[in-house]
This record gives structure tokens, sequence and C-alpha cells, in this order.
């Protein structure tokens, strides 16, 4: 499968870059996702991304306070981008594993077409191997 194939085309959930690593959470929550993006603070800023596994593993692990501490310092920044709508799944596999993230940004030049999270990858690849079983299966 592309990576056309596998966007989801909600729109990010987004929070202002003065908020709290708490009210990224309660966000994700009202918002039933599981990742917001911090907006930027200017023109030559860039976005960042707050995923559950950023809180989980960052502040809540270490036991800080989530309304205190500001999301940014969570948050992956820049975000992880692909624009590349052709390429097959396994690649969007490949820069996950290289960036060391759970979900990418997707654009067509500057228009936003949705995310990409590792569940997404996991789905593509294994209705491909479903696919595959059924066609061997029938013959």
């Amino acid at each position: 499968m592309e990576l056309r194939e596998i966007i989801s085309g909600s729109k990010p959930v987004r929070i202002p870059p003065d908020a709290t690593v708490a009210d990224a959470l309660v966000t994700m929550a009202e918002n039933k996702t599981d990742s917001v993006i911090v907006d930027r603070r200017g023109i030559d800023d860039a976005f960042g991304m707050i995923t559950r596994w950023d809180i989980v593993v960052g502040p809540i692990a270490e036991g800080e306070d989530l309304s205190e501490l500001p999301a940014l310092s969570c948050a992956r920044k820049p975000v992880v981008v692909m624009n590349n709508l052709d390429l097959e799944a396994r690649w969007v596999a490949k820069k996950m594993a290289n960036e060391n993230v759970s979900k990418i940004m997707v654009f067509d030049r500057d228009e936003f077409l949705g995310s990409v999270s590792d569940v997404d990858v996991l789905r593509a690849v294994a209705a491909k191997a479903s696919r595959r079983t059924e066609k061997e299966a029938t013959g």
C-alpha cells in the first residue's frame, strides 16, 4: 500500500504554544485522540507534536507536575513530515524508525492531508497480508 492509501484524513487537534502538558493531555482525552499539534509561536517557528507516549515516558515517568510543565518541554519539534504520496508503507515505517516517532504528518505542498501512525502502517501491512493469504487459498 502507498502512503496516500493509509493517511488518516482527520485534522490534527491543536493547542497553543503556551499550553501545559496537562492541557495537552486533557485536550487529547476530550478529542479522543492520541496526539496534539503544538502551534507555532510565529511564522519563523516550527510546529511541535506531543503523543500519549511522549507524556507517559517523559513527565509522568519522571513524576513531574503536568499542570506546571510547558507542553513544549515534551513536544517533538519540528514535526516529522512526509509528502511523497507514492511511497510504499515500508518506507513510511522506515521514516518512523529513523526519526523514532509513532506518527508522521502528511502534506501535499502546503496542504495538510492528514497523519499516519504506526497503527495505520500495521493495518495496511496486515490488510495486504490478508489479501495475499486469501488469494493463495482460492488459488
